[in-house]
């Protein structure tokens, strides 16, 4: 499901074309007018896509990180953040110009420099006060209006999620005031947006889940059933 969206993307936008450039029945009929206009968008789509990805690797580190904290105000996933896709790969990135921009940004705004700061330089991120990175995270996660960023519990879990888990202890504090967070968590994208809408995770139930791995639950699952999850949150300790 992650791997189709990503690193699929263009393998699937490529063979859409392709299907679509051929003659489409056994009998050699040409395209519909509906094939014509999805062939002609998905183009669009790709050269649009190949543009900007050539606009920002054109950038130097310095304009690429001010478009990374551009984006990660704007809430932007990583992978769909051209900065973060791009600083990504490169090998000169300044950890400690990254540590400054978390520390300057120590609410949800910090979030794409914290998660690239922890792949380019996890030793660098592991020095970052638990208590920042957990602050970034938990506002993060509570003003989510799209939870891609987190993953969804017991299929697949992304970044964010891992960074909160090794926030550890620093993180629970904000994470049980969530526990009477009821507001939808809803994915996008089709499988994903299916399952969140199939079992309508809130976010007091990534909350839930977060606190249980943090308590040493390896092994927890999130309930499917609302008020089976409803149960688990109401025998969690006040403090």
């Amino acid at each position: 499901m992650k791997n189709l969206k990503r690193a699929s993307a263009w393998m699937l936008l490529c063979v859409c074309i392709a299907g679509c450039a051929k003659k489409t029945t056994e009998n050699d009929a040409p395209l519909t007018a509906d094939q014509t206009t999805a062939k002609n968008q998905l183009e669009v789509q790709m050269k649009a896509a190949a543009q900007t990805a050539q606009t920002y690797h054109q950038m130097d580190s310095a304009a690429l990180l001010s478009k990374l904290m551009e984006q990660s105000k704007a809430q932007r996933e990583s992978f769909n953040s051209p900065a973060y896709r791009e600083l990504r790969t490169r090998t000169n990135v300044d950890s400690n110009t990254l540590v400054a921009l978390v520390k300057q940004n120590d609410n949800a705004a910090g979030l794409l420099p914290l998660l690239l700061l922890r792949k380019l330089d996890n030793k660098s991120y592991l020095g970052v006060p638990a208590d920042i990175r957990a602050k970034i995270l938990t506002d993060a996660l509570e003003n989510s209006k799209f939870f891609n960023t987190w993953g969804l519990p017991g299929f697949y879990l992304e970044d964010a999620s891992y960074a909160m888990l090794e926030a550890g202890k620093s993180a629970v504090p904000a994470l049980r005031r969530m526990l009477s967070n009821t507001r939808p968590a809803p994915l996008f994208g089709s499988q994903e947006a299916m399952l969140s809408d199939e079992y309508k995770y809130r976010v007091c139930d990534y909350a839930l889940f977060f606190l249980r791995k943090i308590d040493g639950q390896d092994t927890f699952q999130l309930p499917t059933a609302l008020p089976d999850r409803d149960s688990l949150i109401k025998q969690m300790p006040a403090k």
